[in-house]
């Protein structure tokens, strides 16, 4: 009984003091005098994702410089949405791997869920899910991504492990301007810690 009581005595005693709230006020006050984190970006930096980040989709090419994309159309099944249309056609100039290549790749990445479906169905590792994470566009038509656009060469290669901020640049190109990442020179990995 007396311990009952002595429990009320007590959550009345925190409820008068206000405890719980000078402990979330505790916390924020800490976080409010404590020197910021900020990534300069993209004026300065950019992140670099890990190598399993699933990002804008890329098509490859082997080593002799073919396309491996066979036009098998197993993308096309496995995509929960439908976002990816392809249509084969035969090869015989020796573009691709096999006698048939894609005439039409599309991707359309307003629908596209990066599930990373359609990179576990292609039997050739043709189609896999990049590193490029800025996708924001004025007209939805620029969000749809064909063949070509695809097999251009990624600026983030895929041996690089990524998952830290590097120097940027602006870059002006067709499309408009990019940020441009100096992944040779990555910053300390520790950055964090210096600031």
């Amino acid at each position: 009984m007396k311990e009952k009581k002595r429990e009320g005595v007590l959550d009345i005693l925190k409820k008068v003091l206000f405890v719980d709230i000078l402990k979330g006020l505790s916390v924020t006050l800490k976080y409010n005098v404590s020197r910021s984190v900020t990534v300069r970006y993209p004026d300065e930096e950019k992140w670099i994702p890990y190598q399993r980040f699933r990002g804008a989709h890329t098509l490859n090419r082997d080593e002799e410089g073919r396309e491996l994309c066979v036009a098998c159309e197993l993308c096309v099944k496995a995509c929960p949405t439908g976002c990816i249309t392809v249509v084969p056609q035969e090869d015989d100039t020796g573009r691709g791997i096999a006698d048939r290549v894609p005439k039409i790749w599309k991707v359309d990445l307003v629908r596209c869920l990066f599930c990373g479906y359609c990179e576990d169905a292609c039997p050739t590792t043709a189609v896999r899910l990049g590193r490029d994470y800025e996708l924001a566009c004025f007209n939805r038509t620029d969000a749809v991504r064909d063949r070509e656009r695809l097999l251009r060469p990624q600026e983030v290669p895929e041996g690089f492990e990524g998952g830290m901020v590097v120097s940027a640049r602006f870059e002006r190109t067709k499309e408009g301007i990019r940020v441009k990442p100096d992944i040779w020179k990555p910053r300390d990995k520790d950055w964090w810690k210096k600031v």
